[in-house]
């Protein structure tokens, strides 16, 4: 068994003693938690007077490492305050009929990618449908709840780390709290909330603000990470994990900080491209694997402290109002134009093909109803088009 890095020691033995105690330490737990490596835990060794495991830094595959992430189990249960009773899903026979399980096993059965290396087919199958009645009970146990594509890689990750019934535990706490926004009707609030990326990076950086907007690429690109809270778009499960500690130990509304000072990171790769809506988007859409997560979750961390999000109100609010009327010139032309029957004929099939380029998450949920998220999903889908076919 390779031993704990020099630099984590102290933090292993610490999280040891707080998952020991009688009265844990809550606050001491989440700002571990928060700090560099998170819980930092990849394989396991037992505690004594305690069934947990601890951490070393070998890669093993997931079935010998990990059958139930115990250290993360506990850990992760006292940051959500989570009461111990024996959570119950709901029979396969009862979820088969709600209206959302053929979406929810479509999007289950294509997040092949979500699984950490090592784990056998047949092991996935079982997972998948185990992660198939987490979601669906809990749409089920709250009915004003809407399903989301997204929602699936999130409840994968807490059912790969902790079990199914701690997995489903987890799911119905932060569909309450953390998620909800994203799980309405329609993505109105989500869409506001995004758009205090926009003046979270002017304060970073003015210039690179001023560039993306000029691009008007607005903030589609960024929807999936917030949604899922980067794991539809990490492909690496150990940063998907270390990011799940930060976001579980932090205020919820962490992670748009996160996603403006990840995009200044990348300031020198975005201003030296074309100020070109699909180049941007091109560039902006995908994460590096390099990329130092650390240095960006410790710096949103002292943002958050810096910039409260009400003192942007103003200005988003203004936005809103500027991409509404936006839209609505853009509409108001089109009818002009759809009069012409040239554009009719040429002018249209562009956009239906565009849709075809859509992003799975997306297409079930246009619902939106404020305007300026039509027009920044406009935008994002000529990005997507574009770059398709460049």
């Amino acid at each position: 068994m390779n031993e704990v890095p020099e630099n984590y020691k102290s933090k292993v033995d610490e999280l040891n003693k707080i998952l020991l105690s009688k009265n844990p330490d809550i606050n001491r737990l989440r700002d571990l938690a928060i700090s560099d490596g998170g819980l930092v835990i990849k394989e396991m060794t037992s505690v004594k007077g305690l069934d947990l495991h601890i951490v070393t830094w070998s890669m093993q595959s997931y079935e010998s490492i990990n059958p139930i992430g115990l250290v993360r189990l506990e850990a992760w249960k006292l940051l959500l305050n989570l009461p111990s009773n024996d959570e119950k899903l709901y029979p396969l026979e009862i979820i088969k009929d709600h209206p959302e399980y053929h979406q929810v096993d479509m999007d289950v059965r294509r997040c092949l990618k979500r699984f950490p290396p090592g784990i056998s087919y047949e092991k996935i199958g079982i997972l998948q449908k185990e992660l198939i009645a987490i979601i669906l009970s809990v749409i089920k146990e709250y009915p004003d709840l809407k399903y989301y594509q997204g929602y699936h890689d999130v409840a994968v990750t807490f059912l790969i780390e902790v079990g199914q019934k701690e997995a489903y535990s987890i799911m119905k706490h932060l569909s309450l709290h953390h998620l909800k926004e994203f799980l309405k009707p329609t993505m109105e609030e989500t869409s506001y909330l995004l758009l205090h990326v926009f003046p979270l990076i002017k304060k970073l950086d003015p210039e690179l603000e001023e560039f993306i907007e000029k691009s008007g690429i607005g903030t589609i690109f960024a929807l999936p990470w917030l949604i899922s809270w980067f794991s539809h778009s990490l492909d690496q499960h150990s940063k998907v994990v270390r990011l799940f500690d930060f976001f579980l130990a932090s205020p919820k509304e962490i992670i748009l900080y996160v996603i403006a000072q990840l995009i200044n990171a990348r300031r020198d790769e975005v201003l030296s491209t074309e100020c070109d809506m699909a180049c941007v988007h091109m560039v902006l859409s995908k994460i590096p694997e390099s990329l130092n997560f650390e240095i960006i979750l410790d710096k949103a961390t002292k943002m958050y402290k810096e910039y409260d999000l009400s003192n942007f109100k103003h200005e988003v609010d203004e936005r809103v109002i500027l991409e509404a009327k936006l839209l609505n010139d853009q509409r108001e032309e089109n009818a002009k134009r759809k009069k012409d029957k040239t554009f009719s004929n040429q002018e249209q099939p562009v956009f239906n093909k565009a849709f075809r380029y859509v992003p799975i998450w997306i297409r079930p949920r246009m619902r939106f109803g404020l305007l300026f998220f039509g027009f920044s999903l406009a935008a994002g889908l000529w990005a997507v088009f574009k770059s398709n076919n460049n």
